[in-house]
């Protein structure tokens, strides 16, 4: 995903700094509750203290600033992701740190599993392609990579589909959160820090007992 054209810089003023996180913090409640074609740029101006000159400026247009808010609330996690696959041959554990930085993130912002299904998942998402080019790809990339060299590790079955394992590994680790709204109520869990905890130690028990080697 392409960088905004106001990226943060050594020197900038921390003030402006401020005023474009806020922005971007506000673009994210407003298009969790309204997704990308509902949401309001003045709304989302209004409430960071702003005006929609000021988005204009830094982003250019309503597309771009929610850009600029994936990058912002998941940028991080894709930088973890790639280094853990990056370093995978001399950590010893590059899946499961993966399995809690990401289940983590998840907690952390729970408008990003609501995101996913307004905007890149559902019929027509407006934000899919954005979402695959920029992160999808890149980070299920990583975590197969991570498959492969637990495999050569010895860690995971020889046989074992990497594509497939990520696939598994992925959905695992989001569908939780993707479905709180209802499995929350129905199993009797919120997705909170404890609950991160207890679910990243059962999916990291569950995946290496179903394919270990």
């Amino acid at each position: 995903m392409s960088a905004s054209r106001h990226s943060r810089a050594p020197g900038r003023p921390t003030r402006d700094l401020d005023l474009r996180d806020k922005l971007l913090e506000e673009c994210c409640s407003e298009c969790a509750a309204h997704g990308f074609r509902g949401a309001s740029v003045r709304a989302i101006a209004a409430q960071a203290g702003a005006t929609p000159a000021m988005v204009n400026y830094y982003f250019g247009d309503k597309r771009g600033m929610y850009r600029a808010m994936l990058t912002h609330k998941l940028g991080p996690l894709l930088t973890t992701i790639r280094e853990h696959a990056a370093n995978a041959a001399a950590e010893r554990d590059p899946l499961p740190l993966f399995i809690r930085a990401y289940m983590s993130r998840l907690a952390e912002c729970p408008e990003i599993p609501i995101l996913l299904v307004r905007d890149v998942l559902s019929a027509g998402g407006e934000m899919r392609d954005e979402f695959i080019s920029g992160f999808a790809k890149h980070g299920a990339a990583a975590v197969a990579r991570m498959v492969e060299l637990d495999k050569a590790a010895g860690r995971l079955r020889a046989d074992l589909d990497s594509r497939l394992a990520a696939l598994s590994l992925l959905s695992l680790c989001a569908f939780p959160f993707l479905a709180a709204p209802v499995a929350g109520p129905a199993l009797g869990y919120a997705p909170d820090a404890d609950f991160v905890e207890q679910l990243a130690d059962h999916t990291i028990r569950l995946f290496y007992e179903g394919a270990h080697a």
